[in-house]
């Protein structure tokens, strides 16, 4: 899914982690708010997340297997703190 710099606000939907055969998620560039929904890490095929420029805070949500395939994740431009689990 890429809807980078699509003037999007608001904020990730918890329902998000549905979808968990999504390999790409692109965000950045938005007006996002809000944290980062536990429900994101049952996206067990996720590759790459971009959340970049938004205005994102909170932490990332630890969980045991947190997106076990992700590869690439871009956070910076943000108000998130914490470590990638």
């Amino acid at each position: 899914v890429e809807l980078d710099n699509q003037e999007l606000s608001g904020t990730i939907p918890p329902q998000l982690g549905i979808f968990w055969q999504l390999q790409e998620l692109y965000l950045d560039g938005n007006a996002i708010s809000g944290t980062i929904p536990a429900d994101m890490g049952k996206l067990s095929q996720l590759q790459n997340l971009y959340l970049h420029g938004n205005s994102i805070s909170g932490t990332i949500p630890e969980t045991d297997k947190w997106c076990p395939q992700l590869k690439e994740i871009y956070l910076y431009n943000n108000d998130i703190s914490g470590t990638v689990p």
